[in-house]
């Protein structure tokens, strides 16, 4: 879901909370009352790489991210006990439909799913396959981000660039308002 969020309704926020963040907490409850009495097994829970940073004009989404992130860390240290294991998938530009059925709120669709195409896609085959590593080695966090680390260090070292990047993410976005 695109949009600022001056442009977002109470109803906009139900929607992507319901799918994105409900869908998961129940998926998770779920499967973890049952390998947890089994003493086994492995959730992963789909994220984003929008979850682990800022997402100007694309906050809702972010923000239900976030909380899978948080959902899904979280219960990798406290489901260890158990012998659970439970990493969050957080793929990036992967080419599934997802950009062509997302909602764009005052934004123009077209010219955001623009921007996107010029990203590299990666293709759902090598996001699984980068995603089937992760999971046996039980990693929390599953990013195929190129030089994911060094950016957060880099961004953590130089918080200015950092800061230059979502101005000018937003700056771009905004091209894309309709109003």
């Amino acid at each position: 879901m695109y949009g600022e969020l001056y442009d977002m309704s109470h109803e906009h926020w139900e929607r992507i909370i319901n799918v994105n963040l409900w869908g998961v907490i129940h998926g998770t409850q779920a499967a973890y009352t049952l390998m947890k009495k089994q003493g086994f097994g492995h959730i992963a829970n789909t994220a984003s790489a929008t979850g682990l940073g800022p997402s100007p004009t694309a906050a809702a989404y972010a923000t239900t991210k976030h909380a899978i992130v948080g959902l899904t860390t979280s219960l990798h240290y406290e489901a260890e006990a158990f012998g659970v294991k439970v990493s969050a998938l957080c793929p990036a530009f992967v080419n599934t439909p997802i950009f062509l059925k997302g909602e764009a709120i005052n934004m123009d669709k077209e010219k955001i799913n623009e921007q996107i195409m010029k990203q590299k896609l990666m293709s759902p085959e090598q996001f699984a396959r980068i995603a089937l590593k992760g999971i046996v080695r039980n990693e929390p966090i599953i990013c195929p981000m190129p030089l994911r680390r060094t950016m957060d260090i880099f961004f953590t070292l130089f918080p200015s660039v950092h800061r230059k990047l979502m101005r000018l993410v937003c700056n771009v976005a905004r091209k894309a308002s309709i109003n």
